[in-house]
């Protein structure tokens, strides 16, 4: 047997990935875009998962996620630990009056397990819901999972604009467990990676904070993190 991996699968699975974060119908070709692969590849996908009800079409022959969806994501849900055993802790723990996410990475997307707002209690189907997919260099969580690469495995992923937002951030990170990000318009986030870096927990929507303020929020985001680790 070969020992290659499968790539008719692969982009199977990254069709339906992409798909699944859109917020919309999608068309074959904008999805082959976001992609980066042949539209005529991509439509032939498409329509192999709507024969097994993982896509369907709408009145415009665009793509939408089928019902199979709803039984993978249920089966997903019950074989993730990191799934089954943060959530209670997070809508337990979890700071109310600003934002509270937890994210893996993915093709240098961040998605979000969790992702809170500030105010009433959040929850679950709340929190799981409440936040698209993110590229990485733009959030807090991607940074910090993407700084355990080296700068030669990334630089070529990011165009330069991106890479000198992100290198300095990822230097930060190196130097320490956690990051903190100071946003031009003085917003202040915060991230620790957990689970061996396959997830990050962070917190968001900081604002005004002086040093002792600060702090307090990195405190707090360590307890947390060593709250979900433990609950493993």
């Amino acid at each position: 047997m070969s020992s290659q991996p499968n790539q008719s699968l692969i982009d199977g699975i990254r069709c339906l990935q992409y798909l699944v974060s859109s917020d919309k119908a999608v068309g074959c070709r904008e999805l082959a875009r976001q992609m980066d692969m042949n539209s005529t590849r991509v439509n032939r996908l498409l329509m192999t998962m709507a024969s097994i009800g993982l896509t369907i079409q709408d009145e415009h022959r665009r793509y939408l996620p089928g019902p199979g969806i709803h039984a993978l994501a249920a089966q997903a849900i019950r074989g993730s630990s990191l799934f089954a055993q943060a959530l209670p802790q997070l809508e337990a723990h979890a700071p109310r009056d600003i934002v509270v996410a937890l994210g893996v990475l993915w093709e240098d997307q961040v998605i979000y397990i969790w992702h809170s707002e500030p105010g009433e209690r959040t929850s679950a189907s709340q929190a799981l819901a409440g936040f698209r997919m993110l590229p990485a260099w733009q959030s807090v969580i991607g940074v910090s999972l993407l700084a355990t690469e080296s700068d030669e495995q990334l630089r070529p992923r990011f165009t330069d604009e991106q890479w000198a937002q992100m290198a300095p951030l990822l230097a930060r990170k190196r130097n320490a467990n956690h990051l903190i990000w100071h946003r031009d318009d003085g917003e202040i986030s915060m991230a620790q990676p957990i689970n061996n870096n396959r997830a990050a927990l962070a917190f968001a929507k900081i604002w005004q904070a002086d040093d002792a303020h600060l702090q307090q929020r990195v405190t707090q985001l360590q307890s947390l993190a060593k709250v979900l680790i433990s609950a493993r």
